[in-house]
C-alpha cells in the first residue's frame, strides 16, 4: 500500500479520539477524499511522465477547480485587506479558505472570516476568524455595527465643517459632509428602533 493509500485509508475511517496534530495533517484529504478520489485512481494508471508540460499545467487547473468549487454546505464570509484595498472571496470549503488565509498571512493582507462552519479549529489565520448562527443574523449585526460607527463620525465631520472659519486655513476640511444633518438624524432614529434580534459573531474557542 502506497502512501497515499494509506492515507485515503485512514481518512475514510475518522477516529474522534485522534490528536489535533494528526486532525491538522489530515483534513485536506479527509474532504477532498469523495470528490477527487476518482482522479486519483485514474491518474495511478496513467504515466504522466509523457505528459507535455502543457497537458500537465491543464491537468493542475482542472484538479484546482474541482478543489476550489467543492461546496462544504457552510457559509464563508471572507473578505481580504491588502494595500488600502477590500473585496470579498468567494470561498466553499476550508481547503481553499486556508490557502486564501496562507496568501494573506499578514504580511501581503490580511483575511477576515466569518463562517457557520462550526469547527475550524485547524485553520491557521492571522485575521479576524469568526463563528455566526447565520448569514442573516450577521448581515443584522454587520447593518447595525456599521450604523454604530457611521453616526459619530457623521457628527464629528459636520462639527469640524460648522466650526471651519475658526481653525487654521491648512486645516479645514474642504468638502461638505457626504451625510446631511437629516440623514444623521434618520440613522439615529434607526438605530434606536432596530431590531436586535440576531446573534452577533462569536469567537471559536
Amino acid at each position: 500500500m502506497s502512501r497515499i493509500d494509506s492515507l485515503l485509508h485512514i481518512v475514510s475511517y475518522p477516529n474522534p479520539h485522534r490528536n489535533n496534530i494528526t486532525k491538522n495533517i489530515l483534513w485536506k484529504f479527509w474532504f477532498l477524499h469523495n470528490n477527487i478520489l476518482y482522479l486519483y485512481k485514474i491518474t495511478k494508471t496513467v504515466d504522466l511522465s509523457n505528459y507535455s508540460i502543457e497537458e500537465l499545467i491543464n491537468l493542475r487547473d482542472k484538479i484546482n477547480t474541482i478543489i476550489n468549487n467543492y461546496d462544504d454546505n457552510y457559509i464563508y464570509i471572507v473578505t481580504v485587506r491588502s494595500y488600502g484595498r477590500t473585496w470579498k472571496e468567494h470561498i466553499h470549503n476550508t481547503y481553499a479558505l486556508q490557502e486564501l488565509c496562507y496568501q494573506y498571512d499578514g504580511y501581503d493582507g490580511i483575511v477576515d472570516i466569518y463562517s457557520t462552519n462550526p469547527d475550524l479549529s485547524h485553520l491557521h489565520n492571522y485575521g479576524t476568524t469568526m463563528y455566526i448562527k447565520s448569514e442573516q443574523d450577521y448581515q443584522k449585526w454587520e447593518y447595525y455595527e456599521e450604523l454604530k460607527r457611521i453616526i459619530p463620525e457623521a457628527e464629528k465631520n459636520w462639527e469640524e465643517w460648522d466650526n471651519r472659519d475658526n481653525i487654521p486655513f491648512n486645516q479645514r476640511p474642504y468638502f461638505q459632509p457626504i451625510f446631511t444633518k437629516e440623514d444623521i438624524q434618520k440613522m439615529k432614529t434607526e438605530l434606536e428602533k432596530y431590531d436586535m434580534n440576531f446573534t452577533p459573531p462569536t469567537k471559536y474557542e
